[in-house]
């Protein structure tokens, strides 16, 4: 065979082996976007859904898809403005690493030392005070919420009353309560220890936490539709969804804040989860290191859930509901792997339902990573 000879057939097993590897990614990505596309249309039937978005990120892979359509036929896309509810807390837990970094706060202080001088010797137990590290990992022994109880859930007030609480009825509320256990005791969620952290970072930054988190993480991670939205014209934007019993449900998000106050869109998601996986700043590193609970299973670090956190493959996790409406965000810090699920119901179980779809497309993914 001739030198011109083998130059043609290297041309060619070159052509071909172009072809055959494009046609390899074109069928798993045909694959994997057929799984997500059965998983999330599973999800709207068992659900009674309008319509669910979801996000994945890596470093070379940005895909988000929406199904469904609303009432009036449009159907979303990525700037669909969803709340995200308690998803809000990993914003909180952020700011609060970086109070830490900044050294504005000390982790294992006393809480009360941030309390405008005021005493609350009601914030101990036996001698053991209430820190930020229990505030940021639900060991405070602070209740879930100061607003309702579980009686008025039941009987449908929770809503007028959450509506109409106020900064003032809360710190009446915090210096009243008694703890009934030790503060590191246990695992008690706690949207109110949440609420007292943003008063905590308030007070050291000595400006409103909307523009906290507007200067030290939106503004960087490039998020400029994830905002506390509180004006009637904000508001307006909002997707509005149903609760368990399939009625429409009211907005919670123009009555919360730290806790759940958040709105924002796939887009806007989808760049807050580049930005963790890939920044370089202390604060997002200190803010992804557990401070409570197991290295092996479930852990806990700056108001993120952590699962297996000593493997080489840990996750943080949050989940996110409101009254209509139900989200899912998980990072995989050393895959550099973010997935963000969205919808518009908040049934029963609709957390814990998307929990596995994101599981399950992120074993999906992996195993398209993997082939490619």
């Amino acid at each position: 065979m001739t030198k011109y000879s083998l130059k043609i057939s290297a041309v060619l097993l070159l052509f071909f082996s172009i072809i055959f590897l494009t046609a390899c990614n074109n069928e798993n990505k045909l694959d994997f976007d057929s799984f997500v596309e059965q998983q999330l249309s599973e999800l709207l039937i068992s659900e009674n859904a309008q319509v669910a978005s979801i996000a994945v990120v890596s470093d070379n892979y940005h895909y988000q898809k929406h199904f469904g359509q609303f009432a009036d036929g449009t159907k979303p896309n990525g700037d669909t403005v969803y709340e995200i509810a308690s998803i809000t807390k990993t914003y909180t837990g952020l700011l609060l690493a970086k109070a830490v970094k900044d050294r504005k706060v000390q982790l294992d202080e006393d809480i009360r030392v941030y309390l405008d001088g005021e005493n609350y010797l009601n914030l101990q137990y036996s001698g053991t005070p209430i820190t930020l590290r229990h505030l940021a990992t639900h060991r405070s022994a602070l209740p879930q919420e100061f607003a309702f109880t579980r009686e008025d859930i039941s009987a449908g007030k929770a809503f007028e009353l959450l509506s109409n609480y106020s900064d003032a009825t809360f710190f009446e509320d915090l210096r009243s309560y008694q703890l009934t256990s030790s503060p590191g005791d246990r695992y008690q969620y706690s949207n109110v220890g949440t609420e007292l952290v943003r008063y905590i970072l308030e007070s050291v930054y000595k400006q409103p936490f909307s523009m906290l988190v507007a200067k030290f993480i939106t503004d960087k991670s490039g998020e400029a539709q994830t905002k506390f939205r509180l004006t009637r014209d904000e508001i307006s934007k909002i997707t509005k969804g149903t609760d368990s019993q399939g009625e429409l449900a009211p907005l919670l998000s123009p009555y919360s804040y730290a806790e759940g106050g958040l709105t924002s869109t796939v887009s806007s998601i989808s760049s807050y989860m580049h930005y963790l996986l890939n920044s370089s700043s202390a604060e997002v590193a200190l803010s992804q290191t557990i401070l409570a609970g197991s290295h092996r299973a479930h852990g806990h670090a700056f108001f993120w859930n952590t699962y297996k956190y000593g493997s080489d493959k840990p996750m943080f996790y949050h989940s996110g509901g409101s009254i209509g409406s139900s989200s899912w965000l998980a990072l995989y810090p050393k895959q550099r792997l973010g997935i963000f699920i969205v919808t518009n119901v908040a049934a029963g179980n609709t957390q814990e339902k998307l929990n596995d779809i994101s599981n399950a497309i992120v074993d999906k993914y992996e195993q398209v990573a993997q082939v490619q």
